[in-house]
């Protein structure tokens, strides 16, 4: 059962249940036949000096469990489950790592389920992603239990650049000092503050920095990394963006079918297709990332103010692969054109898009994969688990808002006493009004009118006596509301998921690597309801 403070879009719903006029939108059901789609994958996969490459950019590693999945990346028959997120700083949030571990598991269950095969789980960095707004900053709880957040600040002359191919600056060194102040010292805080001093320095590539943290989080879970904005991968990748230069106009109208046909069904479109967009970004001269238009059977960069016919798109692709990068759209083409993916983890927002993106898969001949709901979780700390115990806090029935919270639950507790009271009072003062309004009708009739004032004042006087003693018993229970707001923002921190604000230093400093390990028991292969998992 999900608790009333996780809330699901529709299309996330029915996707979970099996909706039937949701389930054409995707390629496969959610517990698809796995050996057929295998088989499948497997026979139309042609990119095995990619497969090459992935095994090259994780041999270097010293896990052994990364070494053994390196190793079956040299086996025929071997598959991926694979994800990817934003590249938040210092791994942030924490559906990042809930994401990536449904995956490991989703990869451990068809081992053990799919005979024939082999199956790897792999992290797709999002190095080519911009919007550093988005990724330069993260949320703790101090040690007063508060709430903080720190950001670090953009270089102007890396504006517009993908993450990979920014450095961090001096303020990481400021950052790192305040988090080690604030943080709660433990046990664990010398040896975790060391590996971040080591991670994270002025002049370190920011897709180095994710990677590396990514690496100790999960360490021994068999992780691959790939980074497929290097030279090597885009040289390789220079016939799908040719196809997709080629058959621009034909996949983008395929994805305004396709979403059309989604809004008919009666669901959202995550992504608002336009149609004079490529769906591509375009690093001119390694310059800042622009998104490429498609204007009169040309291509157009409005930045630049600059067109490009076809063949001249063509050449710049031959020329300079690197250049060229995929969108929230064409990302998920470009990675089953690489890969041999069986699987893609994703969140709920994630999902509803992939619905887009069937007939572009069919377009460029691709199979599209299953889409497996990542596991949504929200921790519990043994204080705050305390907490819930002494005041008889049911979680599934917290509300989204903190001020209905507390006013649930005096409602239900230190209040009900009082309102018993009160309820009582005015049932009974109900009772005797209609007893006094037929005598008076019997002796008086004129008297009817003050006697039914008279009683309604009295009502009103009661009431206010009432709404008075609630909030004393408020201001004197000061306690009680610390320790139930302290429940409230530790689950839902500033009204928010956890998991989309709490950033994993916080539970790395606390708690070490058994945090990790926890979820990782905790949870099974197979997203089925929002958990709370005790830590």
């Amino acid at each position: 059962m999900n608790p009333d403070f996780y809330k699901t879009s529709t299309n996330f719903k029915d996707y979970i249940n099996g909706n039937d006029s949701l389930r054409p939108f995707y390629a496969e059901a959610l517990s698809p036949d796995w050996k057929k789609l295998c088989e499948n994958v497997h026979q139309n996969f042609k990119r095995q000096d990619v497969v090459l490459e992935l095994r090259n950019q994780n041999k270097k590693s010293n896990d052994s469990s990364i070494q053994k999945n390196v190793d079956l990346l040299k086996k025929e028959k071997t598959l991926i489950v694979v994800t990817g997120q934003q590249m938040g700083l210092m791994v942030s949030p924490l559906y990042v790592v809930y994401k990536t571990l449904s995956t490991i598991k989703l990869a451990e269950k068809l081992n053990k389920e799919v005979d024939g095969f082999n199956f790897v789980p792999v992290y797709w960095l999002e190095g080519e992603d911009h919007d550093f707004e988005e990724v330069n900053h993260l949320n703790y709880f101090d040690s007063a239990g508060l709430l903080q957040k720190l950001h670090l600040e953009e270089n102007e002359a890396e504006k517009g650049l993908p993450m990979n191919k920014r450095l961090l600056g001096q303020d990481i060194e400021e950052l790192l000092k305040s988090l080690k102040e604030n943080l709660q010292k433990t046990d664990f805080s010398d040896e975790f503050f060391v590996n971040l001093e080591k991670i994270y320095k002025k002049g370190e590539n920011w897709l180095e920095a994710f990677s590396n943290h990514l690496s100790i989080i999960f360490s021994g879970k068999g992780l691959l990394l790939f980074n497929a904005g290097t030279k090597r991968i885009k040289e390789l990748s220079k016939p799908f963006f040719e196809k997709v230069i080629i058959e621009n106009e034909s996949l983008v109208s395929a994805f305004s079918r396709r979403s059309n046909d989604l809004s008919k069904a009666g669901y959202k479109n995550q992504v608002n297709i336009q149609n004079d967009r490529a769906y591509l970004f375009l690093n001119h001269n390694d310059g800042p990332r622009l998104s490429l238009l498609r204007q009169n059977k040309s291509f157009y960069v409005r930045e630049l103010d600059e067109q490009f016919s076809l063949e001249q798109m063509l050449t710049m692709l031959d020329e300079n692969p690197s250049w060229f990068s995929s969108t929230v759209l064409t990302r998920p083409l470009w990675q089953s054109w690489l890969l041999p993916a069986v699987s893609y983890v994703a969140g709920a927002a994630e999902i509803a898009y992939w619905g887009q993106l069937k007939s572009g898969f069919n377009q460029l001949g691709l199979i599209m994969p299953q889409i497996q709901p990542r596991h949504s979780i929200t921790l519990i700390e043994p204080k705050i688990d305390r907490l819930i115990k002494k005041y008889n806090v049911t979680i599934n029935s917290i509300s989204r808002d903190k001020t209905i919270f507390l006013k649930d639950y005096f409602n239900r507790n230190q209040l009900a006493n009082v309102n018993k009271a009160f309820s009582d009072y005015e049932q009974l003062t109900i009772k005797n009004r209609e007893a006094v309004k037929n005598l008076v009708a019997e002796i008086d009739p004129t008297l009817s009118g003050p006697t039914e004032k008279s009683f309604g004042a009295i009502l009103s006087t009661i009431e206010k006596l009432q709404n008075r003693l609630v909030n004393r018993v408020r201001e004197k229970d000061e306690t009680t509301q610390k320790h139930l707001g302290a429940i409230f923002n530790s689950l839902m921190p500033s009204g928010v998921l956890q998991e989309r604000i709490l950033s994993s230093v916080y539970l790395e400093n606390k708690y070490g690597q058994e945090w990790i390990n926890t979820v990782y028991n905790e949870i099974d292969e197979n997203f089925q309801h929002h958990l709370v998992v005790k830590i």
